[in-house]
Order: structure tokens, then sequence, then C-alpha cells
């Protein structure tokens, strides 16, 4: 990733923290309270209690950490109770935020019988980005070196909620005590090993058993690669898809060694090896591309690489690798392996299992978009035959960022990229974070920002200032659309906060611009200022475009723009569309739990009711918000279609990786036949509805519609209950299998059983008998 975008992406992350904060400031004011989740105490020895903890990376969430006790806060008994069930805002908590894979460790004095490990963790996503973390493990040492795992909470293995007893996320926070017992383990080192969402808390860890004055020491053929005094490389799954007819990537990450370890800066020695039948064919590991490795083949077939790499501080994406199977079948399994080293410390080695799909070609979708959103173009340089890949996945879109690559001559790769995926047929994406690129450029000049009595000035952006470096600016924009031509544009423009009102009430700047307009109120005239905003950008590209002979008509939206609201108080929508913005853009940062696959919909449905059209272009998560599986990820792409969307994009490229990407290609191959119901059609509305538990998302035109019928939550007995309202004789057909569900249907209210057979929903085609 290039850095801009990296920057972009974190300065995204930071201000959802704000967010966060501020959301969180007004529940503690409503004083909801706590959930008592504890295990049983009397009559147990917690071995942890008063023992340090150990942490990689470092918790440094600035709410939990501000006394700098996390070290202790997990192991001290005191359970957060002054902020209830918000204790990501209390000190005696430990956070992170978008950590990625996160270890900790206590050393309980001596080698013990383990029989019981209790974590407490914040849930219920009062904030899509709070959430507990969906992959737990509990690993013992008996040396504090090699780590052997001997229970784990995991989304990837089916029922994982139910069997911990999980609550609900429904939108209101909760505190859900982990309980891992009958362990039947040993070990003087406890670990636990965790993948963070975008906001994660916990406040207190209990480790239940028994001194041992004798004991055996345990054996590890194969090994967890757990560690808290060197860095950690480790995929983001339990397991990996390939495809067999295609490379695709799949991001490395590095938990970086604990604070103080020694040697914890030294280069990390990582090999990986491959069994016979699967290639790598390209990326890098810690910026050192793949061909630079030491590769050796082995007698048995399989492939082993080794890298030196000095980059060991954390880093969610240590790596990408481009991994295919060309050598196996379609549903062919297998492992890899992999083990790292640094100094004399060498990990075991850690047996990832892998399976094999054959990837079918998808159609080519000709109105609705398919693509990868805050993707750059030099990344998809380093992508092996990328735009046959995309082609076969069914991404119909090319993204870029212009201004990352506008220094390059036009003959340079990236724009001859850009120009192949124009010949073949390609969308052109683009986003473009405009205004931020001024500030940027000019911060050290006062100019830009609100001017206060006495020479003072704001830190943020004056929304009223229209000088030189605003034409230069709006110039720049406009450029660079003349330049990369897109087919859809957005734009990211959180420049201004949520102080922006105050500060330009004070500014004399604001104040006689606001006189001037004759407008009542301060807010309608800060609605004007990024009205006029977004409106000389629009016209600036629109005209630039004319000037060279070029289509101006290109699509365009702004990130987190929706209908009915006005972003960071400035950006509405409703006065901008159609004219000047035409695509919503809601965003959503979740890590795709059953209650935000349902929310995504319901934010997308709530865009799409008040527009005339399917304009829906939402932001969702690609994992960093917390990883998934990847039928949880088709779900989402759904429940996107079919409430209104016509388009998707993702606000990180750092955690795609192949098996999301195969589903992504399965929705494609699946809604293809009903593109025209999405895309011209309405909210399906009363004409499709639940009768008991699950819920159905629709659209429909003429007398089709599409339909998602769901049960995310695994509340009915394995059928959604629908009534349908049918304007001729109609059929329903699974547009994943093709197969017909039940007889076919007389016209007027019919009730139909859909069985969702073992799965969380069933993708339906309702159409008339011919």
């Amino acid at each position: 990733m290039v850095k801009s975008q990296h920057k972009q992406q974190e300065r995204r992350f930071r201000w959802h923290a704000s967010a966060v904060i501020l959301f969180g400031c007004l529940l503690l004011a409503a004083g909801i309270a706590q959930a008592d989740e504890t295990p049983p105490v009397n009559g147990r020895t917690n071995l942890a209690a008063g023992k340090t903890v150990q942490f990689s990376p470092e918790p440094l969430y600035g709410p939990t950490h501000k006394n700098n006790t996390d070290a202790t806060d997990l192991t001290d008994g005191v359970l957060s109770q002054q902020y209830g069930s918000k204790i990501w805002f209390d000190p005696k908590s430990v956070g992170w935020s978008y950590a990625g894979r996160v270890n900790m460790a206590v050393d309980l004095g001596q080698v013990s019988s383990i029989d019981e490990v209790a974590i407490r963790f914040v849930g219920g996503s009062p904030q899509g980005t709070i959430n507990m973390p969906g992959w737990v493990e509990v690993l013992v040492s008996d040396d504090g070196e090699h780590y052997r795992k001997v229970k784990e909470f995991s989304r990837f293995s089916g029922n994982a909620f139910e069997q911990y007893s999980v609550p609900r996320d429904e939108g209101d926070a909760w505190v859900h005590c982990l309980r891992f017992t009958d362990l039947n383990a040993q070990g003087r080192w406890v670990g636990i090993r965790l993948t963070c969402p975008a906001y994660m808390a916990t406040d207190e860890l209990w480790v239940f058993g028994q001194p041992l004055t004798n004991w055996t020491p345990q054996t590890i053929p194969y090994g967890s690669g757990f560690t808290i005094k060197h860095p950690q490389p480790h995929f983001h799954k339990p397991y990996l898809q390939l495809a067999t007819n295609l490379p695709l990537p799949v991001p490395l990450g590095l938990t970086a060694a604990t604070a103080g370890a020694p040697g914890g800066a030294d280069p990390v020695e990582f090999t990986l090896k491959l069994p016979a039948g699967v290639s790598l064919v390209g990326g890098d590991v810690g910026d050192i591309p793949v061909a630079n490795g030491d590769w050796q083949t082995l007698p048995d077939g399989s492939t082993q690489i080794h890298f030196h790499v000095t980059q060991t501080s954390n880093n969610v994406m240590w790596g990408r690798l481009y991994l295919q199977a060309p050598g196996w079948v379609n549903g062919q399994f297998g492992v890899l392996q992999y083990w790292s080293s640094q100094g004399a410390w060498t990990s075991q080695p850690v047996v990832v299992p892998l399976f094999a799909t054959q990837v079918e070609a998808a159609p080519e979708l000709q109105t609705l978009m398919v693509g990868l959103g805050w993707w750059s173009t030099v990344e998809s340089l380093a992508w092996p035959d990328v735009l046959n890949t995309w082609r076969t996945l069914g991404i119909n879109s090319f993204a870029m960022s212009a201004y990352d690559i506008a220094s390059e001559p036009d003959t340079s790769p990236s724009w001859l990229l850009r120009q192949q995926a124009v010949d073949q047929g390609f969308k052109i994406t683009n986003h473009d974070s405009t205004f931020h690129r001024m500030i940027q450029k000019h911060k050290n000049d006062p100019s830009i920002y609100c001017q206060f009595a006495g020479g003072a000035v704001s830190a943020k952006l004056c929304p009223s200032y229209r000088g030189p470096h605003f034409d230069e600016e709006i110039e720049r924009f406009a450029d660079l659309m003349v330049r990369a031509k897109p087919d859809i544009s957005t734009l990211d423009l959180e420049m201004f906060s949520n102080s922006t009102l105050a500060d330009a009430q004070q500014c004399t700047r604001c104040q006689a611009d606001f006189q001037a307009s004759g407008l009542a109120t301060w807010e309608q005239w800060l609605k004007l200022k990024g009205d006029e905003m977004c409106q000389a950008a629009v016209q600036a590209a629109r005209q630039a475009l004319m000037d060279e002979g070029a289509d101006p008509d290109f699509h365009i939206g702004g990130y987190d723009f929706r209908p009915g609201h006005v972003f960071k108080n400035v950006f509405s929508f409703d006065s901008l569309y159609p004219r000047w913005l035409d695509q919503s853009e809601v965003s959503t940062y979740t890590p795709l739990f059953p209650y935000q696959l349902g929310f995504i919909g319901d934010e997308v449905r709530a865009d799409r009711s008040q527009m005339p059209r399917s304009d829906v272009m939402p932001w969702i998560t690609p994992g960093d918000a917390g990883t998934f599986p990847g039928t949880t990820f088709q779900w989402a792409l759904l429940e996107c279609y079919t409430n209104g969307a016509r388009g998707v994009w993702f606000w990180s490229s750092r955690m795609i990786d192949s098996e999301d990407l195969i589903a992504y290609n399965r929705v494609v191959r699946a809604i293809a036949p009903v593109e025209d119901v999405i895309v011209e059609g309405d909210l399906v509305g009363d004409a499709a509805q639940v009768v008991g538990a699950g819920r159905v998302s629709g659209v429909r035109h003429d007398h089709e519609m599409v339909l998602l019928a769901a049960d995310y939550f695994g509340d009915t007995s394995g059928s959604v209950q629908l009534t349908l309202e049918l304007p001729a004789p109609s059929k329903v057909v699974d547009l994943f299998t093709g197969v017909q569900v039940g007889d076919a249907l007389d016209a007027g209210s019919r009730s139909v059983t859909v069985p969702l057979n073992g799965q969380r929903a069933r993708l339906l085609h309702v159409l008339p008998v011919e």
C-alpha cells in the first residue's frame, strides 16, 4: 500500500476512535448497568491473582491506558464498576484499537495443573466498532518459550457463540466471561491469543488450578507459534482457501514482541513450507519481494522459502502472499507449515490447513459495480495476472487513487495498467481525499484556518476559506479527474469535526460571510459552505473533462454521505443529490457478527427508501474490524445488493484475502441473472414479509423479486416462513443452485417455507411461471 493511502486509513481509524469516545460518554450518562459475569471462585485457587500480564502488542488504547496499570489490571480482582458495561472507558480495563492479533501471557510462578481459564470481554455492538473478539485461543507452556494450544473459541468453527453462551449483539453493551473449562492442562505460563476487532476491552482474567510439585514436561510436535518475547508472524484465519486456477492474496501479519523483550528489534527469520502443488507466485514479506527469498525444492516436492526480515514492529499486514494451488484439484485438502526464529530462539512449526477451490468464471456485470474499494494501482501491479484474475472473479472495475500516481508519466507501469484495464472493458473507480491535500500542502499557512479575534487561528480548516489554495485544490482535483477519467468516484471529506460550527461562529471571516448570506441560522450557513465546496470540485471536473472532449457524466459520492444526514454538520447529501452527487455511501465498521449483517442491510435499505433509484454504494469491512469466514462475507454483500445497493466500497485493502474473493465470485455469479432487477427495481416492501423469526431483504421489478431470506442468529428451526404477494403465478428458485424451492405458486398472497439447509441465509429469485 502506498503511504498516503495508509495514512488516510489510519486517519479514518482515529476518527472512529473519537466517535467511540463521544458515544461512550453519552452512554455513561445514561447509567446502564453492567452484567455480573464472573466464574465461580469459592473453594478455587486463582493462580493468576496478583500476577503481572505481559502483552504483545502493548494495549495503548487511551481511555483504558491512562493510569498505566494495564500489566496488573487483569489480575487485581477488581471488575469495572464505575462505567457499567462500558468498560472501554475504565482505566481498570485493558483495551486495544485495530491491533490485529493480540497476545497476552501470565507467569504463574511454577508449573501447575490448570482446570479453567476465564476472561471477560465487552460486546453487544453498542457501536459497530466495539465488539468482543471472534477468535480466542488458550495456550500453556512449561518454559515460557514454547506454547501448546489447549482450547479455543472461534467463529470459524460453527456454533462457538452458543457453545460459550455468548449473549446476542443487539446494539447495547454487555460484558461476558468466556470460560474455558475442563482443560486438564499443566504449565507455568498461560497464554491467550485473540483476534482484535476494531475496539476491544477486557477487565479481568482468572486461571484456576493447583501448583504441582511433581510434573512431566510436555512435548510439542507441532507448535502454536505463540510468543510474547519475540515477533510472531501469523495468518489471520485458522485455515486458508486457495484457488486452483487463480493467484489470490493472503495477508500475513506480525505481532510485535512485548515491550522491552530482549532481541525484540532483531531481524526475524521467517520460513514458509508449501506442499507439492501449491505455489507462491508473488507478494512480499516485510517489504521483501518473495522472489528475493531463499527458495528450495525438497525431495517430496514441497517448496521451502526463507526470508530474513528486519521489520519487526506490529503490523496487521506485514506481508501479502499471492498463493495458488495449480497442482491440486477442486476440494483437495492439505497443509502448509511456517516457523520463525530470532537469534537463538526458534518456534515450533505451525501447521495451517489448506483447501482448494476451482473458481468458475463469473459473467461481467453491466451496471452493478464490483470492485475492491480502497485499493491502489501499486497493489494491482504486484498482483500476478491481475486483470485476467479479476475478470474471472467477476470484478468489473479498476480501483485507483489518481493522486498517488499523479507525478508518474503516462508511460509508467501504473498508468499503462490503468489503460490496459480500460481497453479490456473495466470501469475505472477513483477515490480522492479532496481538500485534505490542500491542508497537507499548506498546513503551515494560517490563512486556511478559522481566523479568531486577536490574531489566533483554529487548528481546523475554515469552512469559508476560498483563497488561492482553495482554487489550486479545485484545479488539482479537476486535472486528476481528466487524467483518470473514472466512471465512478468517491470523495473522502473528513477535514471538519464536531467543533467546526463553534470555531466558525468565532471566526471573523465566517462571521462576515454568514452576515452576507442572509441565512437565518449558522447550521444553514454551514451546509451552504459544504454545498459550495462539493459543487466547485464536481463542476470543475466536469468542465475540464468536456474541455478535453471526454465524457463528463461520471458517478460520484462522498464517504458516509447519505440521505437525511449532514456529514460533519457541513455536507448535506439531500441538497447535493442528484445534481452534484448521485450515490449515497453509508459506512459501517464491523466484524460482521449476526447482528451486524442485519444492521448493514437495514442501513442500505434506509438510504434506498429515501431515493428514487438504487443509488446506494455502501462502505463495508474487508476484515480490519475483525476477520470472518467467507460465507459471512457473502451474506454481507448480499445484504447490500438485495437492499438496493448498486455497488460496494471497502474502506481498506489490507485484509482482503483469497477466501473473501472466492465468496465475492460466488455472489457475482448468483446475482448476474437478476442484475436488472437489483438496479432497476424498488424495495420489496410488503410484497415479501417474514412470519415469525428471521428476516427478509429484497427488491422487485415488474413481476420479479430477488429475496435474501436469513436467520443469522439461529432463531428458527432451520426454515424461514415468508408471505409473498404475487401478481402472477410464480416459482421460487435458489440463485446459488438453480433449484426450485417448493411448488409453483398461484397469484395472490401465498405462504412459502424456505429451508435454509444448514446455512444462515438463502438467495431467492421469484419469477413468473412460463
